[in-house]
């Protein structure tokens, strides 16, 4: 039997995984049985998500546990004005639907800028909420969170269209979360405040209606004595609440919440705070441990990451992932679908300090055992395309990673994107359709 390269067929008493081939047909996830093995991490191949003839930037990826698919967001540079995007991936990497994301009709387009998506799935109502920040005043002077929700095919949108936060001060940054108990979104950004240091703010929105629960008002997660910047959001699926985590510009700090948005004990907490800059902190929920993976970037800078126990309490000292002699930043954290299994990927400088930028992955497992460090992207010999700014959700098999992407030749940049496969996944049963 043909069996793809790379993959070890395991037989389990009473059951037999047979290859992944054209025309296979997968069973339920209930049908997970078997076990394959990769000797390294299985990338699948490049994916063009997207190659507008202009600039496209900040990739943000959800899965859909009811479709097996993901959609990857972005924002989309044409001309003096920026818009959002979104593309349909299935869990084998084939794209499907491409749209743009906004109000449609009969409510009115939106006129000014929309940057910085972020995007999470609802698996209740079958659909996404994609939050970005809007340039409400045109010239740059107001900007405020909205978002919308969006039907898991795409075409249903203007669907409970939200403004998340109109203050007259600065807002950016947003990310979103999802909570399968209350059935909300927990959306935080950044506050640029003309008064008071930057801060961390947050607000719940029901899932099921847009609507705005408890005091229906936005409440602060970080305190203003000093700034509070780069906030990233996980859901605890046992416990029932989110980690915030986001940095000083020196420190990367915490803090737990309650599904309904009340800070839990402990209140803010450090989890890296040495001597340098500690920055852009991502963050992951893996069930199988109840236990959070932070990844930062720190002054070499390289990347570190660190075990937050369901209470907040440090698991053990920081994990040093990856350290050369030139860059590695902006990493990015997932967990699979299954709960098991953490993956980071980063921005990494390729050759010497001036050599373009690639992008690199690294498995950390549950039992705090990692990977070792592989490319995902790397740049091409004498080119000067860069990939950059990395994207990251964990499927049911896959986890799909998506960046920036420059195109050779030209001043365009894309969006680009791959399937990978871990080294030890549980998979579905399946079933071939031909010999």
């Amino acid at each position: 039997m043909p069996v793809k390269k790379g993959l070890l067929i395991v037989l389990v008493t009473g059951a037999i995984l047979l290859a992944v081939g054209s025309g296979s047909t997968y069973a339920r996830p209930s049908d997970s049985i078997s076990i394959a093995t990769v000797s390294e991490p299985y990338l699948g191949e490049e994916i063009v998500v997207s190659a507008l003839d202009n600039g496209q930037h900040l990739p943000s990826v959800a899965y859909n546990s009811n479709h097996d698919e993901y959609l990857v967001v972005w924002h989309n540079q044409w001309g003096a004005n920026r818009d959002i995007y979104a593309q349909r991936i299935d869990g084998r990497g084939r794209l499907l639907s491409w749209f743009a994301v906004g109000p449609t009709a009969p409510l009115t387009p939106y006129p000014n800028d929309r940057v910085q998506p972020s995007v999470a799935y609802d698996p209740v109502n079958d659909r996404y909420l994609v939050v970005w920040a809007y340039d409400t005043s045109g010239n740059g002077s107001n900007w405020d969170i909205h978002g919308i929700m969006v039907d898991w095919n795409g075409p249903i949108q203007g669907l409970h269209h939200s403004t998340i936060c109109d203050w007259s001060t600065q807002q950016s940054s947003p990310k979103v979360a999802y909570s399968a108990d209350k059935e909300e979104f927990m959306i935080v950004w950044w506050t640029d405040h003309p008064s008071v240091p930057g801060y961390i703010s947050g607000r719940r929105m029901t899932a099921s209606n847009g609507a705005f629960p408890g005091n229906d008002s936005d409440f602060t997660i970080s305190h203003t004595t000093e700034v509070r910047a780069n906030p990233e959001i996980s859901y605890n699926s046992l416990q029932n609440e989110y980690l915030v985590v986001y940095d000083n510009s020196e420190d990367i700090f915490g803090t737990r919440f309650s599904e309904t948005g009340a800070s839990l004990p402990g209140g803010e907490f450090a989890i890296a705070a040495w001597v340098g800059a500690e920055t852009l902190p991502s963050v992951a929920y893996c069930s199988e441990n109840d236990e959070y993976l932070v990844a930062w970037q720190n002054p070499q800078p390289d990347i570190y990451a660190r075990f937050i126990d369901a209470d907040g309490s440090l698991d053990g000292g920081p994990l040093h992932l990856d350290y050369t002699s030139v860059d590695e930043i902006k990493p990015e954290v997932a967990c699979s679908q299954a709960g098991s299994q953490f993956l980071v990927t980063w921005q990494q400088q390729y050759s010497s300090a001036t050599g373009p930028y690639g992008i690199q992955g690294q498995f950390v497992n549950t039992d705090k055992t990692l990977g070792t460090v592989f490319g995902i992207m790397a740049p091409t010999s004498g080119v000067t395309a860069e990939f950059t700014t990395p994207a990251i959700a964990g499927g049911r098999v896959n986890f799909l990673t998506a960046w920036e992407h420059d195109r050779a030749g030209s001043s365009f940049q894309d969006i680009h994107g791959r399937l990978v496969t871990p080294h030890t996944v549980y998979l579905p049963l399946i079933l071939s359709n031909h010999p």
